[in-house]
C-alpha cells in the first residue's frame, strides 16, 4: 500500500494529527462501522470519561484491525463523532499516542446523541489492506 498526503494550494497543515487528503494505492479496503465505548462483554467503559471512552474506541477498532491482518498505519480515513466538541483536546492526544504520519484523513463532528446515551464518541474508520 503506497500512502501520499495531500495539501492544496494556499491551505495550511491541520492543527491536529490528520491529513487534509490522503492518496492511498490499496489492492483491498476494509470498512470499519461506527466503534463506540464498549468492552467484549458488552458494558460501557468510562461512563462520563472522555479519555477512557476514546481509549476503548481506538482498542476496538485495533482489534478489527488485527482481525483483517492489519495496524493503524493501514487506516486512511476516520469519522469522529462527539457530544461535546471541547472532547477534541483529549481525542487528539490519544491520536498522537496510537496514530503515525501519514495520518488519515479525518472528519470531527459533535452531534446531539450517539447509538447510547452513555456514549461520548463513537469512531468509524477505513483501513487499505495491501
Amino acid at each position: 500500500m503506497k500512502k501520499e498526503p495531500l495539501l492544496g494550494a494556499g491551505m495550511s497543515q491541520p492543527s491536529a494529527p490528520y491529513s487534509m487528503a490522503l492518496r492511498v494505492q490499496a489492492n483491498e479496503m476494509l470498512y470499519i462501522a461506527g466503534q463506540g465505548p464498549t468492552a467484549g462483554d458488552g458494558s460501557i467503559v468510562g461512563a462520563g470519561d472522555i479519555e477512557a471512552q476514546v481509549r476503548q474506541v481506538f482498542a476496538n477498532i485495533q482489534s478489527l484491525l488485527e482481525a483483517a491482518g492489519a495496524d493503524f498505519n493501514n487506516v486512511v480515513f476516520m469519522n469522529m463523532y462527539v457530544t461535546d466538541i471541547r472532547f477534541r483536546e483529549t481525542i487528539t492526544l490519544v491520536r498522537n499516542e496510537i496514530l503515525e504520519p501519514p495520518f488519515p484523513a479525518a472528519t470531527m463532528v459533535q452531534i446531539g446523541s450517539l447509538a447510547s446515551t452513555d456514549w461520548l464518541v463513537e469512531i468509524d474508520a477505513i483501513a487499505a489492506l495491501d
